[in-house]
């Protein structure tokens, strides 16, 4: 049986799905609420994610059974894990859950995942030892989970971030020969069903559900053992396919830190909040990121053909590159605020009636909003 049927099963679970859900949603009041921080207009409906993980599993599950029954058991961590994910973060969207106990619930689902096998192996030439290795996979994975939910915050970007990069590890893997490569383009045909309702103007948001879900799958796909190219900038591959949910992470932690503020407070100083502050609309900040995102991807499969060292040399020259683009969005924003407040000022205007942003303004959506979920 050709694997391409399973893919096309999974796109259209996906795509059936999520109108049943949206009318579910609207049945039980089941919405993203507008409020001031946040930057979509009117009550989107917010459980898509249940649809990406329902086609997901389904298609999967068929897939192994139908194929090799034998390779359940070495999957089956996996999805266990990513069920406890998704099923815990469901419940967040639909209750809102204590940070502590979100926290809890995702350190043993990464358990799960890590005391079966499933970890970071070797950097470049570096075997890792096993205390090294399984700290690193801890963390990367209990990262990337809660950087997917953060950049979780304009219509596409989060699916689009998460499609590419899991059809990036499709192509690595059929490259190196792992069977895994069909898990890859199942998921990713669930994601591509979801963002045909999430794409501006989105009539659907996947919620926590979804962005948790996704970000432990990115998280987990790539700790396969796979060729020595592979497994060599492994780790640095997964940095430059994840760079843009990941920095932005990094960004908000230092940003709340220097602030002397909770780590897992809200705030509008995330990339998108910025490119939007420095005059580009919605659809422009999206297609802008996309395309920088799919240059980071592209780069990633290139360096695979490049070798080992040449292959590094390019993912580190990619990872200079995300660094030096949050640079300039940071320091550009930074002077848009300014301007605004000067300008504000002139007119006599309170200053704070500028954008709210971390760096200067008040952060007034916060107040505003103090049943903010945490993200973190």
């Amino acid at each position: 049986m050709s694997q391409s049927i399973f893919i096309v099963l999974a796109g259209l679970l996906s795509i059936i799905s999520m109108p049943i859900i949206i009318k579910l949603c609207k049945k039980f009041s089941l919405y993203d609420y507008q409020n001031a921080r946040k930057i979509h207009s009117g009550n989107i409906p917010r459980l898509g994610g249940v649809g990406i993980f329902f086609s997901f599993i389904v298609s999967a599950c068929i897939f192994i059974i139908k194929t090799n029954p034998a390779n359940l058991n070495r999957i089956l961590p996996i999805l266990i894990a990513g069920t406890i994910v998704f099923t815990f973060a469901l419940l967040d969207d639909l209750l809102t859950l204590p940070a502590l106990a979100k926290l809890i619930v995702q350190l043993i689902a990464v358990s799960v995942v890590v005391f079966n096998g499933f970890h970071f192996k070797q950097i470049f030439s570096w075997v890792l030892p096993t205390p090294v290795s399984l700290i690193l996979t801890f963390g990367w994975i209990l990262g990337v989970i809660n950087a997917y939910n953060l950049i979780d915050g304009l219509d596409g970007l989060c699916g689009s971030f998460s499609i590419s990069t899991i059809i990036t590890l499709g192509i690595l893997y059929t490259l190196t020969g792992n069977p895994e490569s069909i898990l890859c383009f199942i998921l990713a045909a669930s994601i591509f069903g979801f963002l045909c309702f999430n794409w501006p103007p989105a009539k659907l948001f996947m919620g926590d559900a979804g962005s948790q879900f996704l970000g432990f799958m990115i998280s987990v796909f790539p700790l396969f053992d796979s060729s020595n190219t592979f497994e060599f900038n492994k780790l640095l591959i997964m940095l430059v396919i994840t760079a843009f949910p990941v920095f932005d992470t990094i960004a908000a932690i230092w940003r709340r830190i220097r602030d002397k503020k909770p780590i897992m407070s809200a705030d509008r100083s995330h990339l998108h909040h910025k490119l939007l502050n420095m005059g580009y609309s919605k659809k422009s900040a999206l297609y802008l990121l996309c395309f920088l995102q799919i240059l980071l991807c592209t780069s990633v499969v290139i360096s695979y053909f490049l070798g080992a060292m040449r292959g590094m040399a390019l993912l580190l020259e990619s990872t200079a590159f995300v660094t030096l683009f949050f640079s300039f969005v940071h320091y550009t924003n930074r002077a848009v605020i300014i301007k605004q407040m000067n300008d504000s000022s002139e007119a006599g205007k309170p200053a704070d009636a500028a954008p709210a942003d971390s760096e200067k303004a008040p952060e007034a959506a916060e107040n505003k909003d103090a049943s903010e979920k945490n993200n973190l």
